[in-house]
C-alpha cells in the first residue's frame, strides 16, 4: 500500500521534480490519501494557475484527471481513531496541521491493515517525521 500526501500526489498532474518517478512509484499500487488531499490538491492547482505556471485549459484538464482518479484510491477520512495518533505525533514532531492529518491517517492504515505502507511525500520534514514513525519514506524527488 502506497500512501500519497499532497505534495506527491500533486506531481503526478503538474510536471515538476520528481513527476517522472511519482507515475513510477503509483505503478501497480494499491493508493491511500486523507479526504484533505482534495481541498489541497485543487488549491494547489489553482495556485499555479495564478501565478501563470499553468493555463485555463490545462487547470480544466488537470482538475478533469485528478476528479477522474479520485474514484480509484483508497480514501482515508478524519475520524475519531487518528485524534490520539495526531495528538501522539503533534508531540513528538514540529508538523503542520496538515501533514500530522496525513501522517496520522497513513499510521492509522499501516496499523489497521497491519501491512507496510510506504509514505510519499515531498517534504523533507514530514518524512524524517514518517522514518522516525516507522513508516518506509519515499521522496519522489530523489526516488530512484
Amino acid at each position: 500500500m502506497i500512501y500519497l500526501d499532497t505534495s506527491a500526489l500533486v506531481k503526478k498532474y503538474v510536471a515538476e521534480e520528481g513527476s517522472e518517478n511519482i507515475v513510477t512509484i503509483m505503478q501497480n499500487s494499491v493508493i491511500a490519501t486523507s479526504r484533505l488531499t482534495y481541498p489541497e490538491i485543487l488549491s494547489a492547482f489553482v495556485r499555479r494557475f495564478r501565478a501563470g505556471d499553468i493555463t485555463n485549459n490545462k487547470l480544466k484538464e488537470i482538475v478533469k484527471d485528478f476528479e477522474s482518479d479520485w474514484d480509484c484510491f483508497t480514501i482515508l477520512d478524519i475520524h475519531e481513531e487518528l485524534l490520539p495518533i495526531i495528538k501522539n505525533i503533534t508531540e513528538k514532531h514540529y508538523l503542520r496541521g496538515a501533514d500530522s492529518i496525513h501522517l496520522s491517517s497513513a499510521l492509522w492504515l499501516k496499523n489497521t491493515l497491519n501491512e507496510d505502507v510506504a509514505f510519499v511525500a515531498s517534504d523533507t520534514n514530514l518524512l524524517n517525521a514518517a522514518s522516525s514513525e516507522n513508516l518506509n519514506s519515499i521522496n519522489p524527488v530523489v526516488y530512484k
